[in-house]
């Protein structure tokens, strides 16, 4: 969607995978009827967001737990792009 402002990639439309539209919070969190599309599905962005971050922490827990993977881990993250605090009033415009 990103690059061709649309849910079709060319992979959709040669039928070797399913559209993914998203939804806001929904029960189930995932939807496919095939009756309506054999080619869509929806997710809850909500519930995707959450797996997301469930997923990140679990890799994390288990990267560290790794005697190897740690140290090699830590220099890596150091080099993330992190959240500074910006406070507005002391920019000055460029």
């Amino acid at each position: 969607m990103l690059h061709n402002y649309g849910t079709a990639s060319e992979l959709s439309r040669k039928g070797k995978c399913r559209q993914v539209g998203y939804l806001g919070k929904s029960v189930p969190e995932v939807w496919f009827n095939p009756n309506v599309s054999n080619d869509l599905v929806l997710v809850s962005v909500h519930a995707l967001a959450d797996a997301f971050f469930l997923g990140v922490d679990k890799f994390l827990v288990d990267l560290f737990a790794d005697e190897k993977k740690a140290p090699i881990a830590e220099q890596r993250l150091k080099k993330l792009i992190q959240e500074l605090p910006f406070k507005e009033d002391n920019a000055s415009a460029v």
